[in-house]
């Protein structure tokens, strides 16, 4: 979630209870027993040294509590009575030291199932140790061990060596954004591989939330796949977010089942059967060369179906099977007291946020490093005045955090600390390996993740989605209305190809409470015509869809979930009544989506799909006539020489006269075309209708653009324009091939530059589909047939729409250089991803087929999806 919370230590007690209760045996039946009631703050004082401080939101009701003493024992061992007793917020426990303790260090430790299991929240003090409980039963203290190295990570020590970095390579909220043509998991996972190979001492982080908000794949697994992704991706150490709970126990006990990495949970416990069944640790060491790191972990709060974080104690578990701890300072100053001296760096995992981290580490110098999470604001570098270090990074996988520290051996001394921010698709190739293993993942659990499901005309705001989302509810449901909140919208699709994975990002599903539908998930509440009424006034900003059914009452009204769980919040005058789950409101627009393509319609207006219809808009040139070579092969729009020098710098023939690869398919003419002048280039007359945006004022909004394209080495490197809208050529070209090693293609602005990788010597099938103009105005880039990049609504405006003409491979400040053009093929419309995909990879013949009868059959086979 947003922003992270850090619950008040308790303080003050309203009651102190002393008596008396000394030593006998165990099986003693007059121990001294003390009445609590609910909201009570107490002090309970036993035998004079044990003691139990509750704080008011402790008991959940009257508690008798009493406290058998056993001295008999090896170690005095204490029983809290009535023993199994679940606390809703944690108390405070005090044991005193046993006489003599030879400067032994001790925790308090609880028995589980025979066992003495230490807690983390123990602080040792001169009389005696102090942790938090959440539950009553048997406890004694217990020696604190130094804890084992879990794990040698990547590299022996270097035992002559002076100096010694320690690097991380940081992520969290990854939010299940894998699976996308963006690749940007096995991106990641190739800085990864990268940075081992510069620095072997390199730890692999993840700051927690792997779940929720980003996959189909998720969705339709009930969280195992991405359970299988973050196992893939073989993290060193990662913690738990509170999106990790989203699928309840059993999902959670799976995820903390890592075959490489350390999993970290300081404050959560596993009370669903066997303590070992969670895989999840308080505290791990990691061996990195010559440094030992300890590793504690701190997962953030639950929220609510109002995605609001709950932050008034009694603070929930998110799930029954798992209690949690809030005392978080109690935590960290437990980790300190046990286990600072045995460790040469102290790291907090955190996924708390950027103010709760940075408050323990100002109440806690002594842990040096909190590589964090939660926050959601963007990234974060802050050395504190004790001198540790607070790191935060991007989120959604947009970004990974680089940090460095380097130690003094001889001391441990942190002599400096840098970090660097990673834009995650600036990392120019993904990890093959990760990539394949990602893929399969989702090919078993969503093929349709991202399968052209619809088409829209227009990028919608979200007013306009949001109705399309209740028109998807009335159908998918058969309900007679929906009223629902606009603002719940989080991201909008671009114009064009719509899949399943446009409608989660859309209306992502966020499960809470946890194990429960997401908040914004449909339900439906039956309602009278006069409450229906009184409910839209209450809401005037809220979308209203209704059917002709909505006459006859009672009326089915489909809400999301966080307002059909608390009608009268959102309804003044509207009294509670049950409310039945539909589905999650992504799943409705897809069965609505598939429902329109199957019937030819745009997703978003009642207009034919272009496939489905005689395509009068498309021409291709493939340059084969020895006569006229820009002759056009089929199609409206016209290819010309600017002015006879052009022609004069123009070739054509086989690709073997001009030293270049043969194109796949058989014998093919390509074009060689100088480095143009200013003044020269290839003039495309569209012919076509103007549409789109800026169709009243007689400009094409709406086009696309497709060649097959071969720059040699001597090019590479260099600006390359390749198209121009202004047709007297007195400004910047319009679209440009970058000037780096294999450039991409594209043009700077607000959001991005440039996509792809276009590697000199090779063919390239380079796809442009532009919508131009308004709020939504973008452009899609395509490489070999694949989606590589498009700009964020309304980066794509005016200056790239068309009045009858467009120029080619020219600009007005000689960024050209020679190359080679093997088809060209020029659309009136948008085109679709899949027909950008069926155009696949550069061949001989570059031909546009629209097939309505393909996309009735990939529609309707997923239909019943």
């Amino acid at each position: 979630m947003r922003q992270g919370f850090l619950t008040p230590l308790f303080i003050c007690f309203s009651l102190v209870a002393c008596g008396g209760g000394g030593g006998g045996g165990s099986g003693r039946d007059d121990a001294p027993s003390y009445s609590v009631a609910p909201g009570e703050a107490s002090v309970l004082t036993f035998d004079d040294t044990a003691r139990l401080e509750l704080a008011s939101t402790s008991a959940a009701q009257a508690l008798s509590i009493s406290l058998e003493v056993n001295v008999a024992a090896e170690q005095t061992q204490y029983e809290l009575q009535p023993t199994e007793t679940q606390l809703l917020t944690p108390a405070r426990l005090f044991l005193p030291l046993p006489e003599n303790p030879k400067n032994q260090r001790y925790s308090v430790a609880r028995n589980v199932d025979g066992q003495w299991r230490p807690l983390l929240s123990s602080v040792q003090s001169e009389a005696g140790v102090t942790a938090s409980i959440t539950q009553f039963g048997e406890y004694r203290l217990v020696p604190t061990e130094a804890p084992e190295v879990a794990r040698v990570v990547n590299g022996n020590c270097e035992a002559q060596a002076e100096e010694q970095s320690l690097r991380f390579i940081h992520v969290a909220d990854l939010h299940a954004r894998y699976g996308g043509p963006e690749k940007l998991f096995s991106r990641i996972k190739a800085y990864h591989r990268q940075a081992l190979e510069e620095q072997p001492y390199t730890v692999f982080s993840n700051g927690g939330d792997d779940f929720e908000k980003g996959s189909v794949a998720e969705l339709l697994s009930a969280g195992a796949a991405t359970v299988e992704v973050t196992k893939a991706m073989a993290f060193d150490v990662r913690v738990i977010g509170n999106h990790d709970f989203a699928w309840g126990a059993d999902t959670l006990l799976d995820h903390a089942q890592d075959p490489i990495a350390q999993v970290i949970a300081s404050n959560s416990e596993y009370r669903g059967g066997s303590a070992e069944s969670f895989g999840a640790q308080g505290f791990a060491v990691l061996q990195v060369g010559c440094l030992k790191v300890g590793f504690f972990g701190m997962s953030s709060g639950p929220w609510n179906e109002l995605d609001e974080p709950l932050e008034t104690a009694p603070i929930p578990d998110f799930v029954p099977d798992f209690k949690m701890n809030w005392h978080l300072q109690h935590i960290a100053e437990g980790v300190v007291s046990q286990y600072r001296e045995h460790v040469d760096v102290l790291v907090m995992l955190s996924h708390l946020g950027a103010s709760a981290d940075r408050e323990i580490l100002l109440a806690n110098p002594e842990i040096d490093l909190a590589l964090g999470g939660h926050s959601h604001l963007g990234t974060e570098f802050e050395q504190l005045p004790s001198g540790n270090i607070l790191i935060q990074p991007d989120f959604f996988a947009d970004g990974l955090s680089d940090v460095t520290l380097r130690y003094r051996l001889s001391d441990k001394r942190l002599l400096d600390a840098s970090v660097d921010e990673i834009q995650v698709r600036d990392i120019a190739a993904p990890d093959a390996t990760t990539q394949q293993v990602i893929e399969g993942i989702v090919q078993k659990y969503s093929p349709d993740a991202h399968v052209e499901i619809a088409l829209a005309e227009d990028q919608p705001n979200a007013q306009q989605l949001t109705a399309l989302a209740a028109k998807a509810a009335l159908y998918h449901h058969g309900a007679d209305a929906a009223l629902l909140d606009p603002s719940q919208v989080i991201e909008r699709w671009l114009p064009g190809t719509v899949t399943a994975t446009e409608f989660h990002r859309a209306l992502p599903v966020e499960r809470q409470p946890a194990d429960t539908p997401g908040f914004k998930a449909f339900y439906e509440v039956s309602v009278s015509a006069a409450e229906l009424a009184e409910m839209r006034a209450a809401q005037p900003g809220w979308v209203f869809v209704s059917s002709q059914a909505a006459e006859s009452e009672p009326i089915k009204l489909v809400l999301y979930k966080s307002a059909a769980w608390n009608l009268p919040l959102f309804f003044p005058n509207l009294a509670d009544r049950s409310a039945t789950y539909l589905s999650e409101s992504w799943a409705s627009l897809d069965a609505y989506a598939r429902q329109r393509s199957s019937d030819c319609l745009y997703l978003d207006i009642d207009k034919t799909l272009s496939r489905c219809q005689p395509d009068t808009v498309t021409t291709t040139w493939q340059f084969h006539s020895d006569e006229q070579p820009l002759r056009e092969d089929a199609g409206p729009s016209r290819l010309s020489y600017l002015n006879v020098a052009t022609q004069a710098d123009t070739q054509f023939g086989p690709p073997a006269d001009f030293g270049v690869p043969e194109l796949a398919g058989g014998d093919s003419v390509v074009m060689a075309f100088d480095a143009y002048s200013p003044e020269q280039g290839l003039k495309l007359q569209t012919n076509v209708p103007a549409n789109g945006d800026l169709a009243e004022q007689g400009k094409l909004s709406d086009y696309s653009l497709v060649m097959d394209i071969l720059w040699p080495e001597a090019s590479d490197g260099f600006w390359r324009a390749i198209m121009q809208t202004t047709p007297n050529n007195d400004d910047d070209a319009d679209i440009f091939f970058e000037s780096s090693a294999s450039g991409g293609v594209g043009i700077a602005s607000a959001g991005s530059g440039y996509f792809g990788e276009f590697r000199p010597g090779k063919w390239h099938r380079l796809g442009l589909v532009f919508y131009a103009g308004g709020d939504g105005g973008s452009f899609k880039a395509y490489l070999d047939g694949e989606l590589i990049g498009a700009k964020a609504g309304g980066d794509i405006g005016e200056r790239w729409a068309i009045i009858d003409e467009l120029l080619l491979l020219t600009d007005n400040s000689f960024e050209t250089q020679k190359g080679y053009m093997n088809a060209l093929l020029f659309s009136g419309r948008a085109l679709s991803d899949s027909e950008l995909n069926d155009l696949g990879a550069a061949k001989q013949n570059l031909r546009l087929q629209p097939n309505a009868q393909q996309l009735q059959q990939r529609i309707q086979r997923h239909l019943h999806h």
